[in-house]
């Protein structure tokens, strides 16, 4: 690991914006990398940066978790597998319970397909997939587009309340 880029890469001023907040490759992306090793003045092989960004991943999700009062961090996707970022997550958040959703009933590889199941069944439903506090939008709003086949569209009767609970079988 470089603490030098390590301490480039943390002086990004997208982590100091409040929640809630989302970004991806148009912010981070090889480039960025690129420019981030050339403002520390480094030049590391493979095997540092790799570290480096993975101590920046515990660093920063361990920051927004003690920033959030979080008591229980409930893990998913890719990051769950490393034994790195978990070991490093428990490491930066003692006091928090870090653990896969697999140990409560949601397989942690599965995530994008559970959610996009329950955004896909809150639209067939008239119901908003999305809330204010959760993404910073103006108000909730009903996600995507319902496209018919070859027939004619025949959705279920609208509901009045979101599901309080998820069984997932």
């Amino acid at each position: 690991m470089d603490e030098r880029l390590l301490e480039v890469l943390l002086d990004e001023p997208y982590y100091r914006l409040p929640a809630p907040k989302s970004t991806g490759k148009e912010l981070f992306h090889l480039a960025y990398v690129e420019s981030a090793l050339a403002r520390a003045g480094v030049t590391i092989g493979d095997a540092d940066l790799v570290a480096t960004l993975t101590e920046l991943t515990v660093r920063t999700v361990a920051h927004e978790v003690r920033a959030a009062g979080v008591g229980t961090l409930v893990v998913s996707g890719g990051g769950c597998r490393n034994p790195v970022v978990m070991d490093g997550l428990r490491a930066a958040l003692p006091g928090v319970s870090v653990a896969p959703s697999d140990d409560f009933g949601a397989p942690a590889d599965d995530k994008e397909a559970i959610a996009f199941a329950l955004i896909g069944w809150l639209t067939a439903h008239g119901l908003p997939g999305t809330v204010p506090g959760g993404t910073g939008a103006a108000g909730a709003r009903i996600l995507g587009t319902l496209t018919p086949g070859a027939g004619p569209l025949v959705l279920p009767a609208p509901v009045t309340a979101p599901p309080r609970a998820l069984r997932l079988a």
